[in-house]
C-alpha cells in the first residue's frame, strides 16, 4: 500500500511488514519542490479562484478571491508491504508511522484536508533516529494485534484527530480538537474519574506523565482551568473568558495541550520514551529514543 507525503528516505523492515520509499521517490519529491505551495512547514492545496455572482461581476472589477483547495491529492512517496496483514491493518500502521514522524500520513488516493505538515517532527516536536523506526513501529503493531476492534478504532480516531486538529487556523479550534483527543484517550485507558475535570489527572497518574498546571484541580476538586475553558467554549461560545476572537487564555494550549496528548498517545500505544517525563512547557525538539 503506497502512502505519503514524507521526505524521509529511511527504509526499514519489521517482523511482519516493511516500509520503504517507492522507486519514483525522487520524482515525487522533485515535483513537490517545484509545484506545491508551502509556508512555515505546511503545504497547501492548489490555488483556485472563487466565483463571483453575476451582479458582483458587474460591480467589482478585481478578480475573485484566491483560495487553497481543502481537498486535494499529492503523489505518494512510500510503500508499506506485508505478506499477511489486511488493508485495515496497514492503514493503522501508516497513521501510527505518521504519529511517530509528527506528520499526517495517508494512503495513496486519499485526500488531504486543508494545510498539511511536511517537516518531520512538526506536529509532535520529536524526531526518529536510529533504532526508533523499528522499535516504534513494532510497538504500534503490537498494540494493533493485542487490541479489540473497538480499541483499534478509538486509537485510530484519536491519532487522526490529534494530527488533523493541528492544521486548524484558529487557536480555539485547535483547543477543541485536542480536548476531543483527550476524551478519546480517556475512553481507551480504562481508568475512572469522579468528574470530567479529573480525567487528565487520572490519565497522568496512570501513565506517569507530568500534569500541566492548567489541568490541576482547584480546591473544590471538581474543576480546573482546562475544564472551565472547555465548558465555556462548548456551552457558552467563549474562549479566554470572552466571545471567540476577543480574547485568548493566558495558557499556551496549542503547545502544552498537544504535548500532553503526544505523551498520552505514546503511553497508550506502549511506546517507551524519555519524552514522557518532559516538562509540560518544553519547547525543544527531542529524539524519540524508543526502548524495547
Amino acid at each position: 500500500m503506497k502512502f505519503g507525503f514524507l521526505t524521509d528516505k529511511k527504509s526499514f523492515e519489521c517482523n511482519s511488514f516493511k516500509i520503504a520509499p517507492i522507486p519514483e521517490f525522487d520524482d515525487a519529491l522533485g515535483e513537490f519542490y517545484e509545484s506545491v505551495h508551502v509556508s512555515n512547514g505546511w503545504f497547501y492545496g492548489p490555488e483556485e479562484e472563487l466565483k463571483k455572482s453575476s451582479i458582483e461581476v458587474k460591480k467589482f472589477k478585481d478578480r475573485g478571491p484566491i483560495n487553497c483547495s481543502s481537498f486535494f491529492r499529492i503523489n505518494p512517496t512510500h510503500e508499506i508491504t506485508s505478506d499477511t496483514y489486511t488493508e485495515e491493518h496497514l492503514r493503522f500502521l501508516i497513521l501510527g508511522y505518521g504519529f511517530l514522524q509528527g506528520l499526517y500520513l495517508t494512503p495513496a488516493r486519499y485526500s488531504y484536508l486543508g494545510r498539511t505538515a511536511y517537516e518531520p517532527g512538526k506536529l509532535n516536536g520529536l524526531l526518529l533516529l536510529g533504532s526508533d523506526y523499528i522499535n516504534g513501529m513494532e510497538t504500534i503493531d503490537q498494540f494493533y494485534l493485542s487490541a479489540s476492534t473497538e480499541e483499534r478504532n478509538q486509537m485510530f480516531s484519536s491519532i487522526h484527530w490529534y494530527l488533523i486538529g493541528q492544521s486548524h487556523q484558529f487557536d480555539w479550534d485547535r483547543f477543541d480538537a485536542q480536548y476531543k483527543v483527550l476524551d478519546g484517550l480517556y475512553k481507551l485507558s480504562g481508568v475512572r474519574a469522579n468528574n470530567h475535570a479529573s480525567r487528565p489527572v487520572e490519565l497522568a497518574r496512570k501513565y506517569n506523565v507530568k500534569l500541566p498546571p492548567w489541568a490541576e484541580l482547584d480546591s473544590t476538586g471538581k474543576q480546573s482551568k482546562l475544564s472551565k475553558q472547555r465548558n465555556e467554549l462548548v456551552h457558552e461560545a467563549k474562549y479566554g473568558g470572552h466571545p471567540i476572537g476577543y480574547s485568548y487564555p493566558d495558557e499556551n494550549y496549542s503547545l502544552e495541550f498537544t504535548s500532553f496528548n503526544t505523551k498520552l498517545i505514546a503511553a497508550t500505544l506502549g511506546v517507551k520514551t524519555p519524552y514522557l517525563h518532559a516538562e509540560p512547557n518544553n519547547r525543544e525538539y527531542w529524539g524519540w529514543d524508543i526502548g524495547t
